[in-house]
C-alpha cells in the first residue's frame, strides 16, 4: 500500500513539473520556476498546511520563505513564481519546485 501512495505522489509531482517553466536566473546560482498558467495563490494556507519535508522560515501575505529538508532554500510569490537557491543540483531544485507545486494547488 506504501507503493501505492508513492506512485501517486510522483505522478502529482511529475504533473507539476510539466505546469512549471525553469529559467537560470542571471547570478547563475539560482533557478527561477514560472507557472505556465496564472495563479493567485493564498499564502496564508502555506502557514498551515505546509508537508513535513518544508519549513517556513519567513511569511508574509506577499512572499513566503521556505526551506525543504534537503536544504534548497525557495521562495513563493504570490503568482506563484518561486526562486530556488542553495540546490546540489539543477534535478533537485526542479523536483522541489513541482512538489511545492503539488502541494500548494492542493490546498
Amino acid at each position: 500500500m506504501q507503493a501505492d501512495t508513492t506512485s501517486i505522489q510522483s505522478g502529482d509531482v511529475m504533473k507539476s513539473e510539466a505546469q512549471l517553466f525553469f529559467k537560470l536566473c542571471s547570478d547563475h546560482l539560482s533557478i527561477e520556476a514560472i507557472p505556465k498558467t496564472n495563479l493567485k495563490l493564498d499564502l496564508s494556507k502555506i502557514k498551515r498546511g505546509l508537508a513535513d519535508d518544508f519549513e517556513i522560515k519567513m511569511w508574509t501575505p506577499h512572499f513566503a520563505v521556505i526551506t525543504s529538508v534537503k536544504g534548497i532554500i525557495i521562495t513563493l510569490r504570490k503568482d506563484g513564481h518561486m526562486i530556488l537557491r542553495n540546490s546540489d543540483s539543477e534535478a533537485d531544485a526542479k523536483a522541489a519546485a513541482s512538489r511545492v507545486l503539488s502541494i500548494i494547488t492542493q490546498m
